[in-house]
């Protein structure tokens, strides 16, 4: 019983002791987030994705904003993460891979560095794709007009024989 008793005296007294959250100086992240910042940016990313046009619009001008006035890898790698997969409406690829390609990795931990390169990884071979398909496109349109053309010579033939026939 007396063994009990410390035990809810001791969980009590734990329970009463303040919790303080630290900001950083880097933005509006508290610091013991900071564990696996990865792993936060992609939570927050997953949380955003599907908002509404007009929101995600307010939140990529709230996170340049945040960047240009702390440019450092946090608010780096959120802005570059919303621009390199984020809805059609704020993507940008092309921005986000200048901002991960710029990224200082003395200054970034592990995990930033990381999600940086895997990022910046995934934009190329996304960008790359899309070269490929545009031309492989354009290939398929001059293809068919050659086939059309072919097509339209062959029926022109197919004509003159059965006409030179029909004179016979």
């Amino acid at each position: 019983m007396s063994r009990l008793l410390v035990l809810l005296l001791f969980v009590s007294l734990a329970a009463c002791q303040p919790v303080t959250v630290q900001r950083s100086d880097e933005g509006r992240v508290p610091v013991t987030v900071r564990v696996d910042d990865a792993a936060y940016w992609l939570e927050e990313w997953y949380r955003v994705r599907d908002l509404p046009e007009a929101q995600l619009v307010e939140i990529v001008a709230s996170r340049r904003q945040e960047f240009e006035e702390l440019p450092g890898p946090r608010n780096r790698l959120r802005l570059a993460l919303l621009l390199a997969e984020g809805p059609a409406v704020v993507r940008d690829q092309a921005q986000a891979q200048r901002l991960l390609r710029e990224l200082d990795p003395a200054e970034a931990s592990a995990s930033a560095k990381a999600l940086a390169v895997l990022l910046d990884q995934v934009v190329a071979e996304q960008r790359w794709s899309v070269a490929k398909i545009a031309e492989q496109k354009t290939k398929i349109e001059l293809n068919a007009a050659r086939i059309e053309e072919l097509e339209r010579q062959l029926q022109e033939l197919t004509d003159i024989e059965q006409s030179i026939q029909q004179r016979n």
